[in-house]
């Protein structure tokens, strides 16, 4: 097991799980917890011995997206060509979530907010809590959604869902994620657990090769759909994002108001 600050690795046999354990903070995402993931799909890569990659969170949310007291993103120095590079850290952390020979499970209760939202998307099962509150607020945020996100929810959801809670940056519940999709399982909080170690022993179950074969086939088929190549421009547009004073403002007083409502 390796742990840093906000992040807790497990290689158990045939399973890595990797646990959010920023619980006072609903396991809000930073730099640091960017750096460990990056690093263990790199050697997830290269281990074709571990079958499944699980991702979990401590305390009563997944995960609440960037942490926007500090930042989900490293300091940004250098020219315009470094500063768009780094900008695009955790979409290429998306996209090598796609990439990897394990199949993929998002173990998922409370808050799944924003870059948590996104990272849960990019798995291939969703286990969800009943009080599972989903949202996408980047718009109401001052900025577009980036990552890849949106092309990557239309791929899970369809374009009319996707539209929808993008748009509104809506709260979104359990029952409405199984129903579009986005969820294959649901579960109690009690028994979440339970349900996401029957959906491993599951997995592993299955026959070590033709699993692989076939997780290798659904994320070709999952690239290969319209719009997963949009991406590229992400970067570019939060850049932009980042420089008006209208998104400065809206996330003055979002950071505010969520800092008071702790202090209740």
């Amino acid at each position: 097991m390796t742990e840093t600050t906000g992040i807790r690795v497990i290689y158990e046999d045939s399973v890595v799980r990797l646990i959010f354990n920023r619980p006072k903070q609903l396991n809000a995402l930073n730099d640091d917890i960017r750096k460990v993931i990056a690093s263990t799909l790199n050697d997830l890569m290269e281990r074709p011995d571990i079958r499944l990659l699980v991702i979990s969170g401590e305390g009563k949310s997944f995960c609440s997206g960037a942490d926007l007291k500090t930042t989900s993103y490293p300091k940004v120095e250098g020219d315009w060509s470094t500063r768009r590079n780094r900008t695009a850290t955790w979409q290429r952390v998306l996209e090598q979530l796609d990439r990897i020979p394990q199949v993929t499970i998002a173990s998922i209760q409370g808050h799944v907010i924003g870059g948590g939202a996104l990272l849960a998307t990019a798995c291939d099962f969703r286990v969800i809590s009943e009080d599972v509150v989903f949202r996408i607020p980047e718009l109401a945020l001052g900025i577009p959604n980036v990552w890849n996100g949106t092309p990557l929810l239309v791929r899970e959801v369809g374009l009319p869902t996707a539209r929808d809670w993008i748009m509104t940056a809506r709260k979104v519940d359990a029952a409405e994620l199984k129903q579009s999709g986005w969820a294959q399982r649901i579960a109690s909080p009690e028994e979440l657990n339970e349900v996401t170690e029957t959906l491993i022993d599951e997995l592993i179950a299955v026959p070590a090769a033709s699993l692989a074969m076939t997780r290798s086939m659904t994320s070709a088929l999952g690239r290969s759909a319209s719009g997963m190549a949009m991406g590229w421009a992400d970067a570019d547009l939060q850049q932009w994002a980042f420089t008006e004073e209208e998104y400065k403002e809206t996330i003055r007083s979002y950071t505010q108001s969520v800092s008071d409502k702790f202090k209740k």
